[in-house]
C-alpha cells in the first residue's frame, strides 16, 4: 500500500542501537541489526526491503553511528551513501530523530516521516506496509504524532505500554485511537492487569509524524537540543556538514524520544497494528521467531541431549549441553555467555562490568 503521502513520504531507519542484550554475538562493530539471525540476512536488510514497496530507497534514510557505518553502506548497497547520516557517537533516540527531523526540513518542509528500528521482526510485510501507511495519513491529516501500538499477546514485563483512548476514524479499515498515556515497563502483575483491560498496546517504538509536527513539539519539549541542532545546521553552511557534526553532536542532550517528546505531546494519535511483531530485545526474543526443536532453539554448532526449553547458540566452537533447562548459552570465538533465561534481559549488566573492567576487546 502507498499511503496518500506517498509523493512527500520519507522513511528513517534507526541502525544505530549496541544490541548490548545480545551480546556477546552482538559487538559494537557488529551489532544486532547486522547479525544474519533470519535465514542468514540480517534485520537491517529485511526491513529496508519491507519499507520498499512503501518508500523508494531515495527517500529512504538510516541513522547509524561511525563504528559501524561502513558496513552498514554495504549490507544495503541500495541505499543511497549520502542517505546514510552517521552519528559520531550515540546520543539516544531523541537526538537521532531531531538530527533526521532538521536536516529534512530544510529540502522537504512539507514531508512526511516515518521512523522504524532497524533490529525488530515482522512476519507480515504486507500488513505493515498497510499500518504504517495508515499513519503516516494520519499524521498528514491530523497533525500531531502517531505511534504504533502492537495488540499483547500475553503480559510482557519486558515493554512499554500505551494506553488507547476513543477510537477517532479508520483509515483503509485501520483504527486510530487518541492515546492516552505511555506507561513504563511493568511488574508480571500490572501487566497481567494491562492485558485482561484491553485497552493497552505494546509501544513498538515505530512512529510517524510531519516533520514539521515534530519540529515544533521537540522545540516545545526538548528546547535545548532544538537549540543545539539549530546551531549545527547553521554550522553545517559554514563549515560543512561533517565537521559541523563532529563538533556538536557529542553535545546534544542523551534522552530518548519517548521520554522527551512523546510522553509530554497533548496530541498523539495511536494505530491499531497486529502484523506479528518481535523486536527480539534479548535472547528470548529469538525464541520467539526461530524454530524450536526438543532442547528449545539452538543456532550454530550445537549439540544437546536431555534438555528442554533452551537458547543454544554457537557461531564456531561445539556447543554441548545435557540435563539443561531453561539456560541461554551463547558462544564465540572469545567468550561464553551462561545466564538463566529468567535473567536473560540482563545481559546488559555484564557488558557493563566488561566496561568497567576494561575488557572492551570483548566488546
Amino acid at each position: 500500500m502507498r499511503s496518500s503521502t506517498s509523493g512527500t513520504l520519507f522513511a528513517v531507519v534507526m541502525a544505530g542501537g549496541a544490541g548490548t542484550r545480545f551480546w556477546p554475538l552482538s559487538r559494537r562493530r557488529r551489532p544486532k541489526q547486522l547479525l544474519p539471525l533470519l535465514e542468514g540476512r540480517s534485520l537491517l536488510a529485511a526491513t529496508v526491503d519491507r519499507l520498499a514497496p512503501l518508500v523508494p530507497s531515495e527517500r529512504t534514510w538510516i541513522v547509524t553511528v561511525a563504528d559501524v557505518a561502513e558496513a552498514v553502506r554495504a549490507e544495503v548497497p541500495q541505499i543511497p551513501a549520502d542517505n546514510v547520516l552517521v552519528e559520531p557517537v550515540g546520543r539516544d533516540t531523541a537526538a537521532c530523530v531531531g538530527w533526521a527531523v532538521w536536516r529534512l526540513a530544510r529540502s522537504n518542509p512539507d514531508a512526511t516521516m516515518v521512523m522504524v528500528p532497524a533490529d525488530h521482526v515482522i512476519h507480515d510485510s504486507r500488513e505493515f506496509r498497510k499500518v504504517l501507511g495508515a499513519a503516516a495519513t494520519c499524521a498528514a491529516r491530523r497533525g500531531g504524532l502517531v505511534t504504533l501500538g502492537i495488540k499483547p499477546t500475553r503480559p510482557e514485563t519486558g515493554f512499554g505500554y500505551l494506553q488507547f483512548g476513543t477510537e477517532v476514524e479508520r483509515v483503509e479499515g485501520i483504527p486510530i485511537h487518541r492515546v492516552s498515556r505511555f506507561v513504563e515497563k511493568p511488574d508480571r502483575a500490572t501487566a497481567e492487569s494491562y492485558l485482561a483491560a484491553g485497552s493497552f498496546r505494546w509501544n513498538a517504538g515505530i512512529f510517524a509524524w510531519t516533520v514539521a509536527a515534530m519540529e515544533s513539539a521537540i522545540r516545545e519539549h526538548l528546547p535545548e537540543l532544538a537549540t543545539r541542532l539549530d546551531a549545527m545546521l547553521s554550522a553545517a553552511t559554514t563549515v560543512g556538514e561533517h565537521e559541523a557534526i563532529r563538533v556538536h553532536y557529542p553535545g546534544l542532550p542523551r534522552i530518548s524520544v519517548d521520554f522527551g517528546v512523546m510522553e509530554k505531546a497533548s496530541t498523539v494519535w495511536g494505530v491499531a497494528a497486529e502484523f506479528g511483531w518481535s523486536d527480539i530485545g534479548s535472547w528470548l526474543g529469538l525464541a520467539e521467531v526461530l524454530p524450536k526443536g526438543e532442547a528449545g532453539v539452538g543456532v550454530g554448532n550445537v549439540l544437546a541431549l536431555d534438555s528442554s526449553d533452551c537458547v543454544l547458540v554457537s557461531e564456531g566452537p561445539l556447543l554441548t549441553v545435557l540435563g539443561a533447562r531453561d539456560l541461554v548459552v551463547v558462544a564465540t570465538s572469545d567468550a561464553v555467555l551462561v545466564v538463566p533465561k529468567e535473567r536473560a534481559q540482563q545481559v546488559k549488566a555484564l557488558v557493563d562490568r566488561l566496561h568497567e573492567l576494561g575488557r572492551d576487546e570483548l566488546l
